[in-house]
């Protein structure tokens, strides 16, 4: 009976030492993280950090976090933060927000509020933490910009995960229900919410996913592959399949598969709406008229869509610039 004993007490010692080590490391190397941005010109500050979870978990928990990146001008900020793990499985990582945070940008403060947010991540067991998989959800999701205008969502779930066997290629998918489009854009034509909103992806990077997306600049996109992308709003629709490598400038070529349902009802929409400049419209709604023609519809637009030396083409005939695909 008394070895046994010795055997409970010694264990249980050696795993309180164990915790007591991961925790302290736990908050040692989040505090060093906050101290360094600091130092690169980052707002990143805190009013308290705690480390719980005896014996089991290793609890990271923030009190009023913020966060400002100065070269891109992105900021967000939270009454509490939480990063939750097991003592045992270190790199399996589960975020949790508040039910409200704030998110500005260099144009607008969105106030983003929800009945529940929190993903998971799995990173690889190196220095660099590079993502292996993750995954997000929010239930009850609304958006509120001090521009003037609003949205929700009943859910909204993302998924990434690294291609095994490939370098810097990840499986990237998005599926929102329940999806009130941003008010400026309603109509009384149109039902209250989305009936579907998907995509499915996969992208090649430049770099992996990993710290230095935080510390340093993100992943610049090489390849992308737009299996599915598909939104539907009463009956305004759209589609689009893609094959596309970017350059070093983010400069797309190959092609893309575009359909558009009632594109002229989308376009008064955007009109009446007064968030897209006039002009910008004055120029699109010809070069749509187009391609709906080459459809063989008013309405509708069916088309492959070419990108080349900077250009976007249907056939050969250039209908515009092709768009920039980089991340800041």
């Amino acid at each position: 009976m008394r070895p046994l004993l010795y055997l409970i007490v010694t264990l249980t010692l050696a795993w309180s030492g164990y915790w007591f080590v991961a925790s302290s490391g736990t908050k040692a190397g989040l505090e060093a993280w906050f101290q360094a941005r600091e130092i690169e010109g980052w707002q990143a500050e805190y009013t308290d950090l705690s480390v719980g979870g005896f014996p089991n978990r290793v609890d990271a928990s923030f009190t009023e976090i913020a966060l400002a990146d100065p070269d891109t001008g992105l900021a967000w900020a939270a009454p509490f933060f939480q990063l939750l793990a097991l003592s045992y499985q270190p790199n399996h990582v589960i975020a949790v927000w508040p039910t409200e945070q704030v998110i500005s940008t260099p144009q607008e403060k969105l106030t983003v509020t929800s009945a529940k947010m929190q993903a998971s991540l799995v990173v690889a067991p190196e220095v660099s933490l590079p993502v292996e998989r993750s995954n997000f959800a929010s239930e009850t999701l609304a958006i509120s910009s001090d521009a003037g205008w609003s949205m929700q969502a009943d859910n909204l779930r993302m998924a990434v995960r690294a291609v095994e066997g490939s370098e810097n290629l990840y499986d990237f998918a998005y599926q929102a229900e329940g999806v009130a489009p941003p008010s400026f854009l309603k109509t009384s034509v149109l039902p209250a919410k989305m009936s579907a909103m998907d995509l499915g992806m996969q992208v090649g990077f430049d770099r992996p996913w990993d710290l230095r997306a935080l510390e340093d600049r993100r992943p610049q996109p090489t390849t992308l592959t737009i299996r599915t992308a598909k939104a539907a709003w009463g009956d305004l629709s759209f589609q689009m399949a893609a094959e596309l490598t970017m350059d070093e400038v983010g400069s797309p070529t190959g092609e893309a598969t575009l359909r558009l349902n009632n594109w002229r009802d989308m376009m008064a929409m955007l009109r009446e709406s007064g968030q897209v400049a006039s002009a910008s419209l004055d120029t699109a709604e010809p070069v749509m008229a187009l391609l709906a023609s080459l459809s063989g519809s008013r309405d509708d637009i069916d088309v492959t869509l070419r990108f080349a030396n900077g250009a976007a083409l249907v056939g050969i005939i250039p209908i515009g610039t092709a768009p920039k695909l980089t991340l800041r």
